[in-house]
């Protein structure tokens, strides 16, 4: 890939999302108009939108994935992508693109091998849950543990009334339970923790990649000055001061409002 790297010309620009098809591989990762492209495995990329197109197709061919690093309201994102983006593109200027590759040079950048894969979950209330897009072992090993490590202290105290019946009735009884629910919540860790957070009516937000839980929620932080986590090492979030208590109430309506219609971050 160097090598055909080198031959490829380059250009003085970078290409930027213009328009996102419905139902595209670009939509189901969350990215957004305006969203520039700027490198991908942390390479800054200026070969344009035909050899861009071309490499994240045959991501797809030979099974793979790379890291992609967007531009989104002057944060740097990184991405895990496997498939063509499914958009339309413009491109940026040649002073908008200098700029671009200025700061990309001070931009810490990783491996793919480095990263774990975030998924971002929120409500209304810029309260959000954080999940790694993978599988623990103590979801299938000891289903309780990995409820209480999630947080989930409302079904863990259902499963744990459930076994406690199924251990009072019979113990074999207890023993198969306890094994289909081991390989039930192994295999289906990721939705289960998904349904529980759209519960709490919290909606899907962001997908992005980042080295530990920690760094995931202080980009959230960067994005959203205002957002909310249940177990954080961030300092608390922004909060408007107002002047009396009605105008207090009054803005958490339009708050709210702007919210519902907003959806995403």
């Amino acid at each position: 890939m160097a090598e055909a790297e080198k031959k490829t010309p380059t250009s003085n620009f970078l290409i930027k999302i213009d328009k996102i098809r419905k139902r595209s591989y670009a939509s189901s990762i969350f990215l957004k108009p305006d969203d520039v492209i700027v490198a991908l495995n942390n390479q800054f990329y200026t070969y344009g939108e035909k050899k861009f197109i071309e490499e994240l197709k045959d991501l797809k061919k030979t099974n793979e994935r790379a890291v992609l690093t967007i531009l989104r309201n002057d944060l740097f994102i990184d991405i895990i992508v496997e498939n063509s983006l499914g958009c339309g593109f413009i491109t940026t200027d040649s002073n908008e693109t200098e700029k671009i590759k200025d700061r990309f040079s001070k931009k810490n950048n990783y491996d793919i091998d480095e990263l774990n894969e975030y998924i971002a979950m929120r409500d209304v209330y810029r309260r959000y849950d954080v999940y790694e897009n993978s599988n623990s072992l103590s979801a299938g090993l000891f289903p309780p543990l990995w409820l209480a490590y999630s947080r989930k202290w409302w079904v863990l105290l259902a499963f744990s009334i459930l076994f406690f019946m199924l251990f009072s009735v019979n113990f074999f009884l207890f023993l198969l339970g306890w094994v289909l629910t081991s390989v039930y919540c192994y295999k289906a860790q990721l939705n289960l923790l998904f349904s529980f957070s759209m519960l709490e009516g919290k909606a899907f937000s962001m997908k992005f990649a980042a080295k530990s839980i920690d760094e995931a929620q202080g980009l959230i932080r960067n994005i959203d000055p205002k957002s909310r986590f249940m177990y954080t090492k961030l300092d608390d979030p922004q909060i408007d001061e107002d002047s009396t208590e009605n105008t207090k109430k009054n803005e958490e309506k339009s708050n709210i409002i702007d919210e519902k219609s907003e959806a995403l971050v």
